[in-house]
């Protein structure tokens, strides 16, 4: 489990879908869940095997691209 937060000051926590990273395949990419209690439904992102280690900034970018509920617009 992985909790990260995005530009919108939402904290999402990050569980892998069916295997415990340790058992991850190398090379193969895997499910990621990750859910906020302000979007009711939990975001679905495909991810390379060692998403555990990506940078907290560039998982909460793919969250937030992937979040159903619209992104603030900066000019």
């Amino acid at each position: 489990m992985r909790n990260v937060t995005d530009t919108g000051s939402r904290v999402w926590a990050c569980t892998q879908d069916g295997v415990v990273p340790d058992n991850a395949v190398e090379g193969q990419d895997v499910g990621v869940t990750c859910t906020t209690p302000s979007v009711a439904s939990p975001i679905r992102l495909k991810l390379g095997w060692q998403w555990a280690k990506m940078s907290d900034n560039g998982l909460a970018r793919m969250i937030t691209l992937a979040s159903p509920i619209p992104r603030k617009v900066t000019a």
